[in-house]
């Protein structure tokens, strides 16, 4: 019988982490990646309220999907 055919595993290098941010900063990063979105929402039959922050050229999509401007 021939040995198994086991291939090393090659560790990948560990990536150095991104120093905290503060809560002001994270809140300006939100606002950031949310600025000239429009804000959609989607109520489920338990009553809990999905929102998405949708690009404007694809509102007609999500409101296909149940989801409505407030």
């Amino acid at each position: 019988m021939s040995e198994s055919a086991k291939r090393t595993r090659v560790r990948k290098p560990a990536e150095s982490l991104a120093p905290p941010l503060s809560s002001a900063e994270q809140r300006d990063a939100l606002q950031a990646r949310e600025a000239g979105k429009t804000v959609m929402y989607q109520i489920d039959a338990w009553g809990h309220i999905e929102t998405r922050f949708v690009r404007t050229q694809n509102v007609a999509a999500w409101e296909a999907k149940g989801f409505f401007i407030r």
